[in-house]
């Protein structure tokens, strides 16, 4: 009767099925996992992953940290560009007035340039856009200062 229950017991046990990932098996899968390897193996698997995303996040923060910078360099090289603008507006507006009083006549076509350069702001929807902006007014204040420099 005790070899009858423990054949029965071994079969019933032999037919367990056991696997490598230790949420489905029981206490053969675990006595297997440990036994073979596969439950290390998995480990081993895993910090592996875990070492490659930590990699990962901190290419990522290095990213963030470069990309910040660019946008702060950006950010002051538009505040010196506008810096630059205004003056030269002022600038213009003075040797307008100058010309004017030395009884200097502008002609329509040197007054429309000086509202065009003295009332417009440039603008952009982004950085790049804006920096072309205000590059492309400051070489227009900058060619129309020298056209009035002439007149004078």
């Amino acid at each position: 009767m005790k070899k009858t229950i423990f054949v029965m017991a071994a079969l019933t046990l032999a037919a367990c099925e056991t696997t490598g990932d230790p949420a489905d098996g029981g206490f053969l899968s675990g006595v297997a996992g440990i036994a073979g390897g596969s439950y290390q193996a998995r480990v081993d698997t895993q910090q592996a992953a875990l070492e490659q995303d930590q990699t990962e996040a901190a290419n990522l923060r290095q990213q963030q940290a470069s990309l910040a910078q660019q946008s702060a360099n950006i950010a002051a090289e538009i505040e010196r560009l506008r810096a630059i603008h205004t003056q030269l507006r002022v600038d213009i507006a003075n040797q307008v007035a100058s010309l004017r009083a030395a009884g200097v006549t502008l002609s329509s076509g040197i007054t429309q340039r000086v509202n065009m350069v003295v009332n417009t702001s440039p603008s952009g929807s982004n950085d790049a856009q804006r920096l072309a902006s205000l590059q492309a007014a400051i070489a227009d204040a900058r060619a129309l200062s020298n056209d009035l420099a002439q007149l004078s």
